[in-house]
This record gives structure tokens, C-alpha cells and sequence, in this order.
């Protein structure tokens, strides 16, 4: 994540090369893009990280599904 890029920026960029590798023919499962994107938030993020690494299933959970929980998480 960029210095001062919110999660709104980060998704949009994320899913713009995530689309352009798909596009190559590179195939991702669920389970390893949503750990990039974990592994790409800030330290201060850290709770919500371990949280959402604890309690959700990262394999099932969509790209989007994802980013709406950061999304909300952010919001509070």
C-alpha cells in the first residue's frame, strides 16, 4: 500500500493488474490474492489483518468480498 493510498486506491489498483495478468493467461485462486492484499496494508492495519486472517475462511472469500470488509472496517 502506497504512503497515504486508501483502500478504495489500493483496490482499484490491485484489481487493474490482477485483470491485465488474467488477461496474460495467469491464473490465481482466492485463497493467494487475498493474502497479497493483506500483505500489502500498513502495520497500523495489524488488528484488522489478524482478525480477518482468524475468523474468515480466505480460500472461500471472494477478491471483492475482501476489500468490502477493509472497506468497512475502515469506515468505523
Amino acid at each position: 500500500m502506497k504512503n497515504g493510498e486508501t483502500i478504495l486506491e489500493l483496490q482499484t489498483r490491485f484489481t487493474h493488474i490482477v485483470n491485465h495478468l488474467l488477461g496474460l493467461g495467469k491464473m490465481f485462486e482466492d485463497k493467494d490474492l487475498n493474502i497479497k492484499i493483506l500483505n500489502c496494508l500498513t502495520r497500523t492495519s495489524e488488528p484488522e489483518i489478524t482478525a480477518i486472517k482468524e475468523s474468515e475462511n480466505l480460500a472461500a472469500m471472494t477478491m471483492e468480498a475482501l476489500f468490502g470488509k477493509l472497506l468497512a472496517v475502515n469506515m468505523n
